[in-house]
């Protein structure tokens, strides 16, 4: 393991900060003994590599990689959620294992989110959360820039929807489409429109951004945010899960089969400070080149040596240590991520009196 925290096993198994990456296409994982022997599939020749359980406290599937039901029995039992992605990013699902014994933790969040006015004041923290810390990404890299006036402007015009947003009373209607949450959304919407309007001026060299295009992403630059989105929220899902909350019950986004509103609202305020922030660092210092994508039918994806190499990065800044906002002390940004989950719990619960997003200066 390297001063980064990361152990490489062999090609397409890796282990950074706990989380077992399993990119190899068509492998095999079974169970060994105490360990995953993850392999070629079908009898075929190639690398085998051996990792330990008590090594490993989730595991991230990419693409075409088969796990026996006794591999996955062994997680389970060990309470080891399993996220499974496609070899674009996009995440799939995630196999987790039995609620904890705390159902009065869930029991608190079933009711704050048939709570209107309880529900919609959480909502519009987390997209609070989330365009504060847009702005200050924006604001930071407009000091001493030729062209930080159109940086500025994008900040100024998220000021004005966070001065807005503060003046949103909780509906009086939730029987629309939008839960009554028509005008939050809205507000949300022109943030973002600000932000992602100028996150290419963000990017040094021949980088295109078009603006926000999700599935399926369309350019590089958009390759890189869903995919490290993906990673971020099955980070928040499995933090949310320990924690003991439902990551399939949210408050700003409707829950929908399959769907983990919770771990959705909670991610908001952490994608600019963590994925953004890792997009724009490797793009401006070279560490990634048009090279390291391709392209599959109009839709663009890394190459394997480049999607570890922005897994290291990802997980190395979920690993970097912030003052935290609230309680003043050092933490990691993951750890960050479990108290925002623990935040939520407490609130839901009665325990404090309200819901304060995670954000930076």
């Amino acid at each position: 393991m390297n001063s980064d925290g990361v152990e490489q096993l062999g090609v397409g198994v890796e282990i950074l900060m706990a989380t077992l990456y399993l990119t190899e296409q068509y492998s095999l994982v079974k169970l060994e003994g105490e360990a995953l022997r993850v392999g070629p599939s079908g009898g075929k020749p190639g690398q085998i590599v051996r990792v330990p359980l008590n090594k490993i406290e989730q595991v991230m599937v990419l693409g075409e990689i088969t796990l026996t039901t006794p591999a996955l029995h062994a997680l389970l039992e060990r309470r080891i959620p399993v996220h499974y992605l496609t070899a674009h990013g996009r995440s799939c699902g995630a196999l987790v294992a039995d609620w904890g014994k705390n159902s009065g933790v869930r029991l608190a969040q079933y009711a704050l989110c048939r709570d209107v006015e309880r529900g919609f004041a959480v909502a519009r923290a987390c997209v609070a959360g989330k365009l504060l810390n847009m702005r200050t990404l924006l604001l930071r890299y407009a000091r001493g820039r030729d062209d930080g006036a159109q940086l500025d402007e994008a900040a100024a015009q998220i000021r004005r929807c966070l001065r807005e947003l503060a003046r949103l009373e909780p509906p009086a209607d939730t029987s629309d489409r939008m839960h009554g949450l028509g005008p939050l959304l809205g507000l949300e919407g022109s943030g973002s429109a600000a932000y992602y309007g100028v996150f290419g001026a963000l990017l040094k060299g021949a980088w295109s951004f078009p603006g926000r295009v999700r599935r399926p992403p369309t350019d590089p630059v958009n390759a890189l945010l869903s995919f490290g989105y993906s990673v971020l929220t099955n980070q928040v899902l499995s933090l949310t899960h320990a924690v003991g909350l439902d990551p399939g019950l949210g408050v700003l986004h409707q829950p929908g089969f399959g769907k983990p509103a919770l771990a959705l609202d909670l991610v908001e305020c952490f994608r600019p400070i963590i994925v953004d922030s890792v997009v724009i660092t490797m793009i401006n210092t070279g560490q990634l080149t048009a090279g390291d994508f391709v392209e599959e039918l109009g839709a663009y994806r890394l190459k394997d040596a480049a999607r570890r190499s922005f897994i290291e990065k990802l997980e190395g800044r979920l690993s970097e240590q912030v003052q935290h906002p609230l309680f003043g002390y050092k933490a990691s940004y993951r750890r960050c991520i479990e108290l925002q989950a623990r935040i939520f719990a407490k609130h839901a619960q009665g325990e404090v009196a309200r819901y304060v997003p995670f954000t930076v200066r």
